[in-house]
């Protein structure tokens, strides 16, 4: 990661401001406005109404970021804020499992068609089984609820 990047992530996620600038957001995304437009029009970036302007709310921008960047990227970027900032059922831990080979080829497969990391295609599947069995592991396993609605729950 470069240093603009890291200084984007920080601001992006250390930022008070409940609300940041259409203009502003494009650049701390390191996207053109015509691309955070686009992203708007199809509803991936929901913006409100302030006495300024069409602004992103900040659990928006904290949303896109995490879309943007790798979250490996994003704790190395916030560096020790990070413990302040993302909920701890949200952090990074290492796993380690045995699986088929034919597996491990599928993640690698995928994470480079996507030009990503197979820890990504992993996380984002294993996010797919989170929202298929919310309602049991709410209950079962701690911190789940914060996790799943995170950065809804992001307050100014």
């Amino acid at each position: 990661m470069n240093e603009p990047e890291r200084i984007h992530i920080r601001r992006i996620f250390l930022g008070k401001h409940p609300h940041v600038a259409l203009m502003t957001a494009a650049g701390f995304l390191g996207i053109s406005f015509k691309a955070l437009e686009k992203e708007v029009a199809d509803g991936a970036i929901v913006t409100v109404s302030t006495e300024v302007g069409r602004c992103i709310p900040r659990e928006e921008l904290i949303a896109a970021a995490m879309r943007r960047w790798p979250q490996v990227e994003i704790e190395e970027a916030l560096g020790e804020d990070a413990s302040r900032v993302l909920p701890e059922a949200l952090r990074l831990v290492e796993l380690r499992a045995r699986i088929p080979r034919y597996q491990k080829a599928m993640l690698h497969y995928l994470a480079r068609r996507d030009e990503t990391t197979m820890d990504d295609v992993l996380a984002r599947e294993l996010e797919d089984v989170a929202c298929a069995h919310a309602e049991e592991l709410s209950s079962a396993v701690p911190g789940f609820d914060v996790a799943l609605a995170w950065p809804e729950t992001v307050r100014s």
